[in-house]
């Protein structure tokens, strides 16, 4: 009898487990991954793509961890840095990418914000050296990536 409970109940245990969805969880490698085959397909007559930095965050908070990478498409004598979001869809990415300037220094995201530190351009600097600190301020809006003011 008390065979027949112990099994009834790791047998109740057991079920409750195959039942519980699998989390999606992407880590850092399987990031690098999905970044390196976007680069790949990315045909510029700029220059060469480069990824710079990433984050993995949930964007769009349905629980599934997104990707933001901040890249440059490295040209003879200068870049051209992009920002781009990858929305987990479950299966695939929504993928969507818009350009940014100056020099970037950091990118942070907080829930569906992100914000770029940028060094931009003074009105005595050379164009090596920027040292004008702006803040690029953008936030997922569930449609589109809109630029904050």
């Amino acid at each position: 009898m008390v065979v027949v409970r112990v099994f009834s109940c790791l047998l109740g245990l057991v079920l409750v487990f195959l039942a519980t969805p699998v989390v999606h969880a992407l880590d850092d490698s399987g990031a690098k991954v999905v970044i390196s085959q976007f680069l790949t397909r990315q045909n510029n007559n700029q220059g060469t793509p480069s990824a710079n930095r990433h984050t993995i965050a949930d964007l769009n908070g349905d629980g599934r961890p997104d990707i933001v990478l901040y890249w440059d498409v490295l040209g003879p004598t200068s870049a051209f840095p992009k920002l781009t979001l990858f929305l987990d869809q479950g299966k695939n990415y929504r993928v969507l990418t818009t350009d940014l300037w100056g020099q970037i220094e950091n990118l942070t995201v907080k829930g569906p914000n992100i914000i770029v530190d940028t060094l931009a351009l003074g009105p005595n600097d050379a164009r090596c050296c920027p040292s004008v600190k702006k803040q690029l301020r953008y936030r997922w809006t569930g449609a589109k990536l809109a630029r904050l003011q």
